[in-house]
């Protein structure tokens, strides 16, 4: 990379006295092509160097953000984020079905009752009381597959004529 500092720096010195102060050598043609205003080109060495100095920070921060390292490796990722996450195994089996109560206590049965409804925890135990035969469970599962698919369907047409109805339809 030191080759590239050494091009960039001799590029950016020529090229910074080129646009931003006058120089009585040059052809009348080539400043005409200058595209930046005459105030620019009078300036003074110290700001010459300023500018110079902070393209060069822009180009050494751009040259560092090539020379990165390489992405870390999936191992290091897993290591990386194990180190920083903290693992909870679950206490007992009520774990996931236990609600904190804060002074309200209608408010958490609510919410328990809620959270039980959403893991269907009272179907299983019902369905858990009597032994279900092969044959009756596949016959279940397939009229729950079948409402569950029914259901989405009706969902996708009231969702239709919900869109048509917004565009201005009757």
């Amino acid at each position: 990379m030191s080759w590239l500092r050494r091009i960039t720096s001799a590029a950016l010195s020529s090229t910074a006295r080129g646009i931003f102060s006058q120089r009585p050598n040059l052809p009348a043609r080539m400043l005409s092509d200058v595209r930046h205003p005459p105030a620019l080109l009078d300036r003074t060495k110290s700001q010459d160097r300023m500018w110079s100095r902070a393209i060069q920070d822009t180009i050494d921060r751009t040259a560092e953000t090539t020379q990165k390292k390489n992405p870390p490796t999936p191992d290091e990722l897993w290591a990386e984020r194990s180190r920083s996450a903290t693992f909870n195994p679950p206490a007992d089996p009520y774990t996931g079905r236990r609600v904190f109560v804060n002074g309200d206590l209608g408010e958490a049965f609510r919410r328990l009752q809620t959270r039980l409804r959403r893991n269907r925890v009272m179907q299983e135990v019902s369905r858990q009381r009597r032994h279900e035969k092969k044959g009756v469970k596949r016959r279940r599962l397939s009229s729950e597959r079948w409402r569950r698919m029914f259901a989405n369907e009706v969902r996708k047409k009231v969702q239709l004529v919900s869109t048509i109805r917004r565009r201005g339809a009757y």
